[in-house]
């Protein structure tokens, strides 16, 4: 279900959203709804990866704030150059996940 909000955003970003919008023949709402659910999906990642450098959380739970799998998680943290600790509750989490996708 899609629900309606009201935001202030400058003139460049509208500007923006509308001349994509031309390009791609869809309407500025649905630039402007695409640009904020890739912007939240970049933000999840870069909390969880915040919160696992602090050692506040494992690597599984960064995954699952990010949405994203245990390896996924991993290889943004190479790609980061972060050495991932891996725990045993990591392992488990990463072989429950693996067995839900199996049933």
């Amino acid at each position: 279900m899609m629900r309606n909000i009201s935001l202030r955003t400058s003139e460049k970003i509208m500007k923006e959203a509308e001349k994509l919008a031309k390009l791609e023949y869809v309407d500025k709402s649905t630039v402007l709804r695409e640009a904020l659910e890739r912007g939240l999906e970049d933000i999840k990642l870069e909390v969880a990866i915040k919160l696992f450098v602090k050692g506040k959380i494992s690597t599984s739970e960064a995954a699952n704030i990010a949405d994203i799998s245990v390896g996924e998680m991993m290889d943004e943290f190479v790609k980061r150059g972060i050495k991932p600790d891996i725990t045993e509750k990591d392992l488990m989490g990463s072989l429950e996940t693996a067995l839900k996708e199996l049933k």
